[in-house]
């Protein structure tokens, strides 16, 4: 895994907010509301890789930004403990929708109504659907950051030097999750010489277990699992 500074957004300009329809003559203006939803949540995304890793402040501004660049038409409302939908101020003319990932209910999404059709949102539903689940997938995304940052706090670790290729694909072996023995099948090697390996991985980390070998490498950017899935 190759570790790079935090990339430019993809596109100047790309903010939310409403379009120029002096610039979109041809689009109806339910078109035009779809384009701006594509944009807020555009820039969504692009927050998401700007404050991923910062922990309780990151879930914050996601539920500020999404009601800033929804335009008060949509709010985050996480944790358990929060109201229902039901509790809240004018939640008659509110829709809720849960917020997760899989399994993991995170909380819930309140979308404003359309007054001409109250079963539908005022935004546009593919817009509303994209946006539950780009929220999904960001508090999953944060919540993963949070947990692997908070291991490698504890860390007392030190990088003493580079890994051979062959130590990679050990390290990575170790973190998919298998043993001495089939990591020794896997590369045809002897399980001596795989554990020969992990203890100089162990030492060129400054650690002193697995665990903690994993973490070290992963946080200091030496292999990323998704390049050993896809060799």
């Amino acid at each position: 895994m190759t570790t790079v500074s935090r990339p430019a957004p993809l596109f100047s300009g790309f903010a939310p907010g409403a379009l120029n329809r002096d610039l979109l003559p041809e689009l109806s203006p339910g078109d035009i509301k779809t384009l701006d939803g594509i944009r807020s949540i555009a820039h969504l995304l692009e927050l998401g890789q700007s404050i991923c890793g910062q922990t309780q402040e990151c879930t914050q501004r996601l539920c500020l930004e999404v009601e800033k660049t929804m335009q008060g038409n949509a709010h985050l409302h996480l944790g358990r403990q929060t109201r229902s939908p039901h509790q809240l101020l004018g939640a008659a003319s509110l829709l809720s929708f849960p917020v997760q990932f899989n399994h993991i209910v995170y909380g819930y999404l309140t979308l404003v109504r359309d007054s001409q059709q109250p079963d539908q949102p005022v935004i546009p539903t593919p817009i509303a659907q994209l946006l539950i689940r780009v929220c999904g997938w960001l508090l999953y995304t944060f919540e993963q950051a949070a947990f692997v940052q908070g291991q490698c706090r504890q860390l007392q670790y030190q990088v003493n030097g580079p890994l051979t290729k062959r130590e990679r694909e050990v390290l990575t072996l170790m973190c998919q999750g298998h043993d001495q023995q089939a990591i020794a099948d896997i590369l045809c090697i002897a399980p001596a010489t795989v554990g020969k390996h992990r203890q100089h991985i162990y030492n060129q980390l400054g650690v002193h277990c697995e665990r903690d070998a994993l973490f070290a490498a992963y946080h200091t950017g030496l292999f990323s699992l998704i390049e050993g899935y896809s060799s």
